[in-house]
């Protein structure tokens, strides 16, 4: 889950695509500036405190050139505020308010066997009916779960696993 101060930077990224009418380029530019960020080399470079902000910025862009500059311009405030920890928060914030603007819901369901994608389907359309949106769900296996499923939307959780389910009975009989 974003950090509040990611978020605050998303929603501001995005009320600017959105009034650009560029909501997915600047999501793919933003994404694009993450992955590119991420790689240890780099990421620790732009902490490094033997580097002034000036060159951890010039770093930055030079390594982000092809990127669009409203993701350079963000990335270079983050920089200069000593915030590059959030940008990967400030992606998926992003991508939560991109979700909700089209209208689409985005959960993970996770299984303790291979779900085929025909009941990965099945499960994507119950729980759109439920909420009345579109539904994109991605499907993770963990048998530690033992059976059942574990849902989660954004914040709320659904744990009809197994293994919850014999973690309350325990609790119960203590």
């Amino acid at each position: 889950m974003a950090s509040s101060i990611g978020r605050r930077y998303a929603q501001a990224y995005f009320d600017l695509a959105r009034e650009a009418k560029k909501i997915q380029q600047r999501r793919e530019d933003l994404a694009r500036a993450v992955e590119t960020l991420a790689n240890p080399e780099v990421a620790d470079a732009l902490v490094n405190p033997r580097l002034t902000l000036a060159d951890r910025t010039r770093l930055a862009l030079d390594l982000l050139e092809g990127v669009g500059d409203p993701a350079r311009n963000l990335v270079r405030l983050i920089i200069q505020r000593g915030r590059i920890a959030v940008l990967r928060d400030i992606l998926e914030a992003c991508d939560t308010l991109t979700d909700r603007d089209s209208g689409v819901i985005r959960a993970e369901v996770v299984t303790a066997i291979p779900v085929d994608p025909e009941l990965k389907k099945h499960i994507g359309s119950v729980l759109g009916d439920k909420l009345g949106a579109a539904v994109q769900t991605e499907v993770r296996q963990d048998p530690e779960i033992i059976g059942g499923l574990v849902i989660r939307i954004g914040d709320r959780v659904i744990d009809t696993s197994v293994r919850t389910r014999l973690q309350q009975l325990r609790t119960a009989l203590v």
